[in-house]
């Protein structure tokens, strides 16, 4: 058993004072590309074994369509097989539905589905259940109806056969449909109204036991129709949402693996865990509600953004593991402006020149609560951004609350002014549409309105060569940083996991989560 291991409180309190202040502190450690993407399988492994791994969110609901942050699809992912997947570099490709064809008008979509699959209650997959899983996804009490906003109606064609109709966003709809907008669940468990407590999917896996709040294991589901994904015979799945005791977990052999914060991977890979990182299309950000006194001013927002320090919470957080920028989009995404690049030249860390704004827009003794999620990195944000925006004279008030309570205060209830949080959308640019930027939109509590990032944002989504959307969201881009919108990005965080030297088989996504689909473990 390995030792315990903790962060020396005082070096990360400093380095988060020097993040406060825009004191950027020096990257001491190697950059990500210097790290493995993966562990390969290795030969040998234990199909009787139990893998168990610690993460940072729970699944509040098991009904896909209650996700209110896609921070819960670790523990989806098991029970609940999608209609397509990405493979680690992010490209699409079949899972439920073996083919899925584009019309030349990019007017539809036909998913051909596997034959002879059913839910683990015995319910059939068939087109019919396709059908009635897409429908229930889109309706207006669906929380993720936004990743799906472009369907207009969904047909079956025949038992396996099923034809979506669009109306534009044809490009994104086969990446919203890896998420969970394309996570099956059994109808009839569906219409029973269990799934919120019992999940029933067609997935590799089903539960055997729900704590809620703490853990879930599950095991093998019989007869499932990609056995070579079943390489353990059970799973325990642990939310441990602070850092430290998540990362001295595995570090006692607790758990054979675990999400790691980017400033935990030198530490890690020292004490000897295999450890994996990768460049992701998650953010963190500020935002903010617009109906709340001078927040819906674009040139109040510009101050803010130009009142953080980006390039000081990278390294002083992230030790240097995340891409400080303005843009909401990842570097591989066609939503990416290479024009605008990073964009710290846009908005660049001024202060003084912020104040200035605010104080010729009138701005004073402005106060404001946001919420955080409360895992700790993120508690830690709201309170590095606490800190830089006190420089500019704004008083900001940090409440650290559930995932889930975060969207009930921001975003339905809109009791507080603000969020200190992260992006865990789909990997795709239109998902940012459908989640913050539309009128309706979830996370955008004040209903803003910004009709030219609709319009090329409506572009870049409705074609489906990267080329020619990308030349759309540039001009999305240019149009975010003449009046940028209530969401501020920070940096691009790459996200990263550790695990014990007898697992393989796992890798980081684009997407951000660890693919644990293929883990195996060998006897020690």
């Amino acid at each position: 058993m390995r030792h315990r291991f903790r962060f020396t409180a005082a070096l990360l309190a400093t380095g988060l004072l020097v993040a406060g202040c825009g004191d950027a502190p020096k990257k001491a450690t190697k950059a990500t590309d210097e790290y493995p993407t993966s562990i390969d399988l290795k030969k040998g492994f234990d199909p009787n074994a139990n893998f168990t791994y610690g993460y940072v969110q729970y699944a509040s609901s098991w009904d896909p369509i209650e996700s209110v942050t896609g921070g819960d699809f670790t523990f989806f992912a098991p029970v609940y097989d999608r209609l397509l997947q990405q493979d680690e570099d992010g490209k699409v490709e079949p899972m439920l539905a073996t083919a899925f064809t584009p019309a030349a008008d990019l007017a539809s979509m036909t998913l051909k589905l596997r034959e002879g699959l059913t839910f683990s209650d015995g319910t059939p997959f068939d087109a019919t259940a396709v059908q009635f899983n897409l429908d229930r996804a889109r309706a207006k009490n669906s929380k993720i109806s936004g990743e799906l906003y472009q369907i207009t109606s969904v047909e079956v064609v025949d038992p396996l056969t099923v034809k979506i109709n669009v109306n534009g966003g044809l490009g994104s709809l086969a990446t919203g449909l890896t998420g969970r907008a394309g996570m099956m669940v059994s109808p009839a468990a569906a219409q029973a109204g269990i799934i919120q407590t019992e999940p029933v999917g067609a997935g590799a896996y089903v539960t055997t036991e729900i704590v809620p709040g703490d853990h879930v294991s599950y095991k093998k589901t019989d007869g499932y129709w990609e056995p070579g994904a079943q390489k353990v015979a059970t799973m325990t799945y642990k939310l441990i949402t602070d850092d430290n005791t998540r990362y001295n977990a595995l570090m006692a052999g607790e758990l054979d693996g675990a999400s790691l914060n980017p400033d935990q991977l030198a530490s890690a890979e020292k004490e000897g865990l295999a450890v994996i990182t990768k460049p992701s299309a998650i953010f963190v950000y500020l935002a903010l509600n617009t109906s709340k006194g001078q927040l819906g001013d674009p040139e109040v927002r510009k101050a803010l953004n130009m009142a953080i320090d980006r390039k000081a919470i990278s390294v002083g957080m992230y030790d240097g593991h995340c891409t400080p920028q303005i843009q909401p989009f990842p570097e591989t995404s066609p939503g990416y402006s290479k024009k605008i690049g990073d964009g710290l030249d846009v908005f660049p860390y001024d202060p003084k020149a912020a104040k200035k704004i605010l104080e010729e827009k009138g701005v004073k003794d402005l106060e404001i609560t946001s919420v955080s999620p409360n895992v700790t990195i993120y508690t830690k944000f709201g309170e590095v951004i606490q800190a830089q925006l006190k420089e500019v004279g704004i008083t900001v008030n940090v409440k650290s609350v559930p995932a889930a309570q975060v969207v009930q205060d921001f975003s339905i209830d809109k009791s507080v002014e603000a969020t200190s949080s992260v992006f865990t959308g789909i990997n795709d640019p239109d998902a940012l549409s459908g989640r913050y930027l539309q009128p309706k939109a979830l996370f955008n509590p004040g209903g803003a309105e910004y009709p030219e990032l609709m319009k090329y944002a409506a572009e870049g989504a409705a074609v489906l060569d990267p080329a020619e959307r990308s030349k759309a969201y540039e001009k999305m881009m240019d149009a975010w940083v003449d009046s940028p919108p209530h969401m501020l990005p920070v940096c691009m965080v790459h996200l990263a996991a550790a695990f014990q030297t007898n697992v393989s088989g796992v890798s980081q996504t684009a997407s951000g989560a660890a693919d644990l689909r293929d883990v195996a473990v060998a006897k020690k």
